[in-house]
């Protein structure tokens, strides 16, 4: 992998470099990603002014980062390491208070295009969300509002560069069913294509069930529990009041889509890390991207899930690429976990 150092207008300050000692890209659906690197401080002079880091095109994508932190470390080697693209967004406050509406993704684009302004970064082609939707906001972080919005969607965004021009684009992005059919990505220790499985099932901050009180006092339910027991929450959304909104019922549908974006924040704790072997089929940003779901079976432990890859760490180090996909929080089907779920 050969790196590329950025200025503050992504035009290019130094690179290709391949010196580097190695770098880990944190890639992650729900939340900002972010990439730390290592280097002789032989090239220090040479990429301390940066302000983005990227890679070159690899299957179509460039991996890019924001430079955040730079420091000096033992036996002559250097530290460098910031947030993913995504960090344009988090760095944003919608301003004021007001609603965007029209489909899911055209209430969203307007309101990423809106807070971006005449800026590098534009809108590119978006996953079509087509659910109708009156969308509020009140000096909301403009990242935290977009996932909050999407996540429901089984959906995130991206930032991105293009790989011609080198300038962010902003996406709306919902991954692929690969879980059977000719694009299958299949996760297996009988396979041999991932070294080592780990799970994590925590229940303990789970809510499946939300009281949603507007501002006039209105109260609706929003119920996930798909028949278990209720786990219950209260929400006050003293913002959306009767006033903004042309029916009864968009002003219902306007409370229900805030009882699930605060579900959508308390979701049953369930992952599984694997180690994907280094040369093993099927490979990341090829077969199989962040957002996808995914089969993940391990005969051993006697587990078999169907799970959407929420996280990715991409490991290069002394020429050697290593994947260490996250699959978990968005459980898609549990057709067996030990005997009992």
């Amino acid at each position: 992998m050969e790196l590329y150092f950025l200025k503050e207008d992504f035009s290019l300050l130094d690179g290709p470099i391949d010196s580097f000692t190695s770098v880990v890209w944190y890639e992650r659906f729900f939340e900002t990603g972010t990439f730390v690197l290592h280097f002789p401080e032989t090239l220090l002079k040479r990429v301390m002014n940066a302000a983005y880091v990227c890679t070159s095109v690899v299957d179509g994508e460039v991996k890019c980062g924001r430079v955040e932190y730079l420091s000096t470390e033992e036996d002559g080697i250097c530290k460098m390491g910031g947030r993913l693209l995504e960090c344009i967004l988090a760095d944003r406050i919608m301003e004021g208070s007001g609603v965007y509406s029209g489909t899911v993704t055209e209430a969203v684009s307007s309101a990423v295009a809106a807070c971006l302004g005449e800026g590098n970064v534009t809108i590119g082609e978006c996953v079509m969300i087509s659910d109708l939707v009156d969308l509020t906001y009140s000096w909301n972080n403009l990242s935290e509002w977009v996932y909050s919005v999407l996540k429901p969607y089984g959906a995130s965004y991206s930032v991105k560069p293009d790989p011609e021009t080198g300038l962010p684009v902003f996406r709306i992005v919902r991954g692929e069913d690969r879980t059977a059919g000719e694009k299958a990505a299949v996760f297996s220790s009988s396979f041999g294509n991932i070294t080592s499985i780990n799970m994590d099932i925590d229940r303990s901050s789970m809510k499946n069930f939300a009281y949603v009180q507007g501002k006039d006092g209105t109260v609706v339910t929003v119920d996930n529990s798909g028949g278990r027991d209720k786990r219950e929450m209260f929400v006050k959304a003293d913002d959306i009041a009767p006033g903004g909104f042309p029916t009864s019922e968009d002003y219902t549908k306007a409370l229900k889509k805030r009882g699930a974006e605060k579900l959508a924040k308390n979701p049953e704790g369930f992952a599984v890390s694997a180690e994907c072997a280094t040369d093993s089929l099927p490979r990341y940003g090829k077969d199989y991207f962040i957002g996808d779901i995914c089969d993940v079976a391990d005969e051993k432990l006697g587990v078999s899930f169907g799970m959407r890859l929420t996280a990715v760490d991409t490991v290069w180090e002394n020429g050697v690429c290593s994947v260490y996909p996250l699959f978990g929080e968005e459980i898609r089907y549990i057709s067996k976990l030990m005997g009992k779920i």
